[in-house]
């Protein structure tokens, strides 16, 4: 029988700004979504780059495989060997993992929550961008992109999360077992 496994991720961060002290918090160089740099958007405060998609990815297909989550894979408190690693450097630690452990990433379905900046016109190249890193074909790759009409935190623009899902399937033909 081939083992079938379902993970789960989340990741929240803050859009930078200032804080009530007027000390300005996070990066103002750009936002990291899905391995792209967008811009012409402020950052999120965090230790790394703050990926949200790729962050809820890698917790996802870990949880899916049973290994550490990521804050333990990657813990924010080792600032020599993580502070301001590249999410997508993450992501692939963490699949080559999954894969030594014996799964293969069926599929992942993606959601961001945000006010902006409009996930459509994102969409495609971070598919592309997840599955050419994952080395898996981009019809394996789902993101959708979602507000929270005003609500909250994210509704409010202060902050942005991500949900993601993904499918593992036992790999018995894979070298890494």
């Amino acid at each position: 029988m081939v083992g079938i496994r379902i993970g789960c991720g989340y990741d929240i961060h803050r859009f930078a700004g200032h804080r009530n002290d007027g000390r300005e918090v996070g990066s103002l160089e750009g936002l990291y979504l899905g391995g792209i740099l967008i811009k012409d958007h402020k950052g999120v405060v965090a230790h790394s780059d703050g990926d949200v998609v790729l962050h809820s990815l890698i917790d996802a297909i870990l949880g899916g495989s049973g290994l550490l989550d990521i804050g333990e894979l990657f813990p924010d408190n080792n600032l020599e060997e993580t502070k301001g690693i590249s999410s997508l450097k993450m992501l692939m630690e963490a699949y080559n993992a999954v894969k030594k452990k014996g799964y293969v990433l069926v599929n992942a379905d993606v959601i961001i929550v945000t006010q902006s900046p409009k996930i459509i016109n994102y969409k495609q190249e971070m598919i592309t961008v997840i599955a050419k890193t994952l080395g898996v074909e981009t019809s394996a790759i789902n993101i959708k992109g979602k507000t929270k009409e005003g609500v909250d935190a994210v509704g409010s623009g202060q902050a942005i999360e991500c949900f993601s899902v993904c499918l593992l399937m036992e790999c018995v033909e894979c070298d890494q077992k």
